[in-house]
């Protein structure tokens, strides 16, 4: 009497549990890759963001704009700014309060600082030169007197804008600001050339191109 023959069940309990751990270990692998990618994105758009958030913080707060500024003296307070360029030069017009005629002073922006060009004027009584100074040039043109080659240099310049007949005007660039439109008639304003951030520039400031 011929005997059955018993299959080997340990094999294939072998081949199972073999199966099973190179499925888990695949399994986990490609868990892992997974991780690691969604992990390296993430990680870009972290970088990337900061990245945006700190190009926008230098955009708003580096004082990278170059401004002739006008303000309160002791005061941080822009009231008004015109962007300028190194070598730059503007003219400060007003009428004499005793003459009643034009006067014209001249800057050149210079290393931060103004330097008087020339001054003009119509008349050489109260308060106005009748001469020039030391190494500087006077002379009459068409009833006008003018001094050129003025000496020194100025960290700013102080004035009290004019209500009425003083009429103060910035002329730069082939454009002439008057100024009590823009910083109000009677107002003490310092003027200087300055470095400014575009947040400065963006707190209600008179800004003209």
């Amino acid at each position: 009497m011929s005997k059955k023959k018993v299959p080997d069940t340990s094999k294939n309990a072998v081949y199972i549990s073999v199966f099973l751990e190179v499925h888990g270990l695949v399994g986990s692998l490609v868990f892992s890759c997974w991780k690691g990618r969604l992990m390296r994105t993430k990680r870009k758009w972290i970088s990337a963001a900061i990245g945006l958030v700190l190009i926008l913080l230098v955009w708003l707060f580096i004082p990278y704009h170059y401004v002739l500024g006008f303000q309160k003296p002791k005061e941080d307070e822009l009231l008004m700014a015109i962007p300028i360029a190194e070598g730059d030069t503007f003219q400060l017009k007003y009428t004499h309060s005793i003459h009643l005629s034009e006067v014209i002073e001249e800057f050149k922006i210079k290393n931060d600082k103004l330097y008087p060009v020339k001054l003009i004027y119509e008349d050489t009584a109260v308060g106005m030169p009748s001469n020039a100074g030391k190494r500087e040039q006077f002379e009459l043109r068409n009833g006008k007197y003018y001094i050129t080659g003025l000496n020194g240099s100025h960290q700013s310049i102080t004035l009290s804008v004019g209500e009425v007949r003083a009429a103060h005007k910035i002329v730069h660039d082939s454009r002439t600001y008057l100024l009590k439109e823009y910083v109000g008639a009677g107002t003490i304003v310092k003027i200087k050339p300055q470095h400014v951030s575009k947040w400065q520039l963006l707190g209600g400031v008179k800004v003209h191109e």
